[in-house]
Formats: C-alpha cells, structure tokens, sequence
C-alpha cells in the first residue's frame, strides 16, 4: 500500500472540523479529484453508513463503494473505500492554537488500470502526494474565510 499523511492548522474548533469532515456530501468541495459522492445510506457519523463516490486518479475516472469505519466527536473520522480503489482515510483533529490541528492520513493501493495507463506507479504516487497538498489547502481556505 501507499500512503499519504498532511497536516494543516485551521482556525475553527476541533468539532466544527471533525462535523464538517464527517458529512461526506462535503468531500467533493476539498478533494478536486473527488468528482461525485452519491447514494449516502445512513448518518456517516453512525455504523453502518455506506456511499459510492467517483475520483480521477491519474486521469481514469474510478468509481467504488465506501463505509464509516470511526467517528469520535470533535476527535476523528475515518472510512475505508471497499471496491474500485482498495483505501482507508483517517481525518484526527487535536486543538491546536487558535484552533485545530487536522491530520489526514490516508492509505490505498493504486488499481492496475490506472498503473496500465499511466505506465509509472511513482508518478500516480507524486499525483496523489501533490492532491494531499491541495486537500490540505482547501481545506484551509474553508476554514480560515470565516
């Protein structure tokens, strides 16, 4: 497996980050190669919730199916995709100065029709690496405006 971990400090409590995390219909507005969440079945902070999603990952569209693994209030979220790319996402927020300090902590194994396609595992790996970047960033533009 790969993995990717960032950090970024926000200026918003650790619960409003974790809340806003949790609510998957918000991926899409902080992960520019999630393109869509979809058929969300239950609330994603219980057991039990479940959704499909569409990301772009070296420039082939993967679609797969998701479950909440982890939802500790004000603390963490974490799921795991469970078809389409094999992966786990944990989201831990601590208090931090003036707000919250977000660790996104992700593992996945690349599918080989995207290895197929890109015909370099190392360089989905610097595409992955650099859309941690973003992800981090936007989600600091998210919080930081208020």
């Amino acid at each position: 497996m790969t993995r990717v971990i960032k950090s970024v400090i926000l200026s918003a409590e650790p619960t409003k980050v974790v809340d806003y995390i949790a609510s998957v219909a918000n991926h899409p507005a902080f992960i520019s190669a999630l393109k869509k969440v979809e058929n969300v079945k239950g609330d994603t902070r219980g057991t039990g919730a479940t959704w499909d999603w569409t990301f772009v990952m070296g420039g082939v569209e993967v679609k797969g199916k998701a479950e909440r693994t982890d939802f500790v209030p004000g603390k963490s979220f974490c799921f795991r995709t469970t078809t389409g790319i094999k992966s786990t996402f944990n989201y831990r927020v601590e208090p931090a100065k003036g707000g919250a300090k977000l660790t996104i902590d992700v593992d996945y194994e690349i599918p080989q029709n995207v290895i197929a396609k890109v015909a370099d595992k190392a360089i989905v790996e610097r595409m992955n690496d650099q859309e941690g970047d973003k992800t981090a960033a936007n989600l600091k533009t998210i919080f930081d405006k208020e």
